[in-house]
Parts: structure tokens; sequence; C-alpha cells
């Protein structure tokens, strides 16, 4: 059993892990002052469900990032279909558990262009509404970890007081991203427990070449923004939606809400994943808040039919571009429709 001082060396080194990445574990040691970080670094790995997965800075790939809330006339539609029929362009699906016919996207694309395919989808019934809204404002929040029991793997309540969001300084003035740079974001956050050898193996590049990027270029340049790290395999995300700017500085004390953004709208938007046992202490803390401002919840369990998480579409990126079709959505539009008609 870890005590006291052994909690708050880890909950530390976790929080340096998230703004530094676990690349060079010698230098996050000598920046927390933490002795022998590559130690407890690996046994992180070896006793917890370790994952760290980076958060791009994807005005500086190039990309938009679209939210999108559809309201469908078909409970059953699978969100593989969905990721397929956006040529695998959004980076979450999520159905509502409570409403399984509102299910919201978050698309990574150039332009709007895409609206094409819902105005298809809406023509032959299969949704009856959809919104647009672009993502204008994002924070990235650290995973507190000091009121985590590492026996339980579950936190233990609610913070003490507001956490501070973070991000990589951005570096990326005149610099232009290369396919290599793009790839090893994707790919890291696509297999978030592969060390950077495993990610130059499942690319085809030399770990030489995919080291000298991800120092020089995806932190250096500060591509991304910081780095979320999971030690466990959660149960249920929550997307929460409100208007206030003082609701977020409240939702931050849950310790595991990640990220937040703010739409075209003036919307903002949360996101916190955590294990069962705490969904009802924050669904009431939530609800403590809505005497002052409109708040929404969407409830998602951590399965195929309710949730489906994905990377940044770095496949479509090629020779220093993006590549998207929408003529390729319209085409897998047309034949998802005659699936679910055929269905029927």
């Amino acid at each position: 059993m870890l005590i006291e001082k052994e909690k708050l060396i880890l909950s530390e080194l976790l929080y340096y892990l998230q703004r530094f990445g676990d690349l060079n574990p010698k230098v996050i040691g000598a920046i927390s002052r933490i002795k022998d970080a590559d130690k407890v670094i690996d046994w992180l790995r070896k006793n917890f469900e370790y994952r760290l997965a980076p958060f791009p800075r994807w005005e500086a790939l190039g990309l938009r990032k679209y939210y999108v809330t559809i309201y469908s006339n078909y409970s059953n539609i699978s969100l593989y279909d969905l990721y397929d029929l956006f040529d695998g362009t959004p980076t979450f699906i999520l159905r509502d558990v409570l409403n399984p016919l509102v299910i919201n996207l978050l698309i990574y694309y150039n332009s709007s262009k895409f609206d094409e395919v819902l105005d298809y989808l809406q023509g032959e019934g299969i949704i009856y509404h959809y919104d647009i809204h672009e993502v204008k404002e994002e924070k990235f929040y650290p995973i507190d970890y000091s009121n985590f029991d590492f026996e339980k793997r579950e936190f233990t309540g609610l913070l003490s007081s507001p956490k501070e969001s973070f991000e990589l300084p951005d570096l990326t003035e005149g610099f232009t991203p290369d396919d290599i740079d793009v790839k090893i974001i994707g790919k890291k956050q696509a297999k978030s427990v592969s060390s950077l050898k495993e990610i130059s193996t499942l690319l085809g590049i030399s770990f030489k070449d995919v080291l000298y990027h991800t120092q020089a270029h995806v932190i250096g340049k500060g591509l991304i923004v910081g780095y979320s790290i999971y030690l466990f395999k959660p149960d249920f995300r929550l997307e929460i939606s409100f208007g206030e700017k003082e609701t977020l500085e409240e939702l931050s004390r849950i310790p595991s809400m990640y990220l937040s953004y703010k739409l075209d709208d003036g919307i903002y938007y949360a996101h916190v994943f955590d294990n069962s046992s705490r969904l009802l202490d924050y669904l009431d803390f939530i609800s403590s808040l809505k005497s002052r401002d409109t708040i929404e919840v969407y409830i998602h369990p951590f399965n195929s039919k309710y949730m489906l998480t994905a990377s940044i579409p770095y496949e479509h990126f090629q020779n220093g571009r993006w590549n998207f079709n929408t003529q390729v959505m319209m085409l897998r539009a047309e034949k998802f429709a005659k699936s679910i008609e055929k269905n029927e």
C-alpha cells in the first residue's frame, strides 16, 4: 500500500508527464526533481492501464474542428458505419444513452462542405435535423491524480478548487508540418500504449527519423498542446454543455475533466471520463450548478454502441497537404441509405 508521500510524488509526476510526455524520463526527473523518475514511470506502465495520448494543436496542422449534433430517425445506426461514411474524419462519435436518437460528432476538416452529406441524409429521412458549429476556443486540462486511490484505481471526490488549463508554447509561426509529423501524432493517438520505437515500426519509418521529428517538430514547434495520461479503463464519458465561463471553472473541480471547448454560438462543452463508481456523484454535482446556468448532460458508456473514438485523420495528409473528398462521402452516404432502407 502506498503511503501519502508516495501518492503525492506520483500525482506530481503524472502532472509533468501530461505537460511534457514520457519521451525522456530523465528530463522529467530533472524538471520535477523526483528521484528515479524513470523507474517510477516503468512501475506505472507495469501496474496500471498506462496510456499517454497527445492533444494536437489542430490549427497548426491546417485543420478546422466542427461539432455536429445529429438527431436521427433510427436508434440502431452503427457508429462504425458513420465513421466510415464520413471517411475517417471524426475524432469521436458519441450516442447519448438516455436518448439514443441524439449522436454527437467532432469532425476534423478544412471546411464545412461535409454538410452536403448531412443534407442528403436528411433528405433520405435517416436524420430529421442536424446542427454544425465550429470550435473556436479549446482548453486542455491535466487530469488531477492528487485524490486518486492507486489501490482501487478510482478518484475519491471533487477537487477543493478549480484546475488551471495549460498548453505547450506555440512555436509554429512560419513552420509547416510534414507528413511524418502528422503521422506520428495520429499514430500515437491511435496506439497510445505504443513506445516511439513501436510507432516507427508501425509507420515503416526509421526510429532515428521518428525521434528527430518528435523532438524537433511535434514537441519542439508545439504541434501538440499536451498529453492526457490514463491509468485505468473508464466506464463512461460525460459531455456537458453550458453557457457560462464560471460553470467551466466549477466543472474543472472534477479531477478527470480534461477538455473543454467553446463553439461559434457561444456554447461551451466539457468532457469527463471516469469509473461508474463516480457517475452519480458527478451528476449530483452538475445538477447543483443548474441554478446558475442552462446545463445539459450527455452520458456515453464505453462500448461500441455508444462511443467511438479515433485519432486525427492522418491518413488524409499527403505531400504536405490535407486531401479530403466530399464526393467520396456522398457515395458512401448513398450506400449507407440503401442499407438502412434494405434493413427496414
